[in-house]
């Protein structure tokens, strides 16, 4: 990981001081493996904001520590009200819980582009939604914001097979890298073109640590463990 800037410090800070909010919602303390050249090592608990893993490097996430950080990505582009916003959602019924949220996001922000699949969700104002009909991209789940003086990015790719959104894991890092952001955000943002070699050109630029479910599995069963 390189050395990061001032502006990466800040950036930190203010989503340290965004998440904060969201810890009182969870009922048990999430967990994250932390993910390095495919092989996993330390068990690092998401219960408070001192174990929060670090940025730039590969984690496992549940469900629960994936929502907390979208919520504070989002919450620091309410504060800054301009910049874009991109949001995959996987499919678009996830969305409609936040739809009044996103719709004021849209008033404020230069662009909010909504990715997935299924039913576009119809009366959202400004909001574009942009279809994601291509299975291969339906496994990711990015959270992405970039204005002048902002940025950050949550970018996960689905390794399991589970449908209920619960039952979800992911692997994947969050950054406030600026080159990061914007290389993800113009590389994203040309894939909905829809062809095949644009997408598999974008999953070579940003590979992920090959994690087999039942290593992982393992792994949270048996804390001793602490590499597979």
């Amino acid at each position: 990981m390189l050395a990061k800037t001032h502006c990466e410090e800040a950036m930190s800070e203010r989503f340290k001081a965004k998440l904060k909010p969201y810890h009182h919602h969870f009922e048990k303390c999430s967990k994250a493996v932390c993910v390095h050249h495919g092989r996993s090592r330390d068990k690092v608990r998401l219960g408070d904001l001192v174990t929060i893993p670090n940025s730039d490097l590969h984690h496992v996430m549940d469900s629960t520590a994936m929502v907390a950080i979208s919520h504070a990505i989002v919450d620091l582009a309410l504060e800054e009200r301009r910049g874009e916003l991109i949001a995959v959602f996987q499919d678009f019924k996830n969305f409609l819980p936040y739809r009044k949220r996103y719709m004021g996001l849209a008033e404020d922000l230069d662009a909010v582009r909504v990715w997935g699949c299924g039913e576009i969700p119809k009366k959202c104002g400004k909001v574009d939604f942009v279809p994601a009909d291509e299975k291969r991209l339906r496994r990711y789940w990015l959270m992405l914001f970039e204005a002048e003086h902002a940025r950050s990015v949550l970018l996960c790719k689905q390794i399991n097979r589970a449908e209920k959104f619960e039952d979800k894991k992911f692997i994947g890092f969050y950054s406030f890298n600026p080159y990061l952001v914007q290389s993800i955000r113009w590389r994203f943002n040309i894939m909905n073109c829809g062809l095949s070699g644009v997408i598999s050109h974008w999953e070579k630029s940003f590979p992920f640590p090959d994690l087999k479910m039942r290593d992982l599995d393992r792994l949270i069963r048996h804390p001793d463990v602490v590499s597979v």
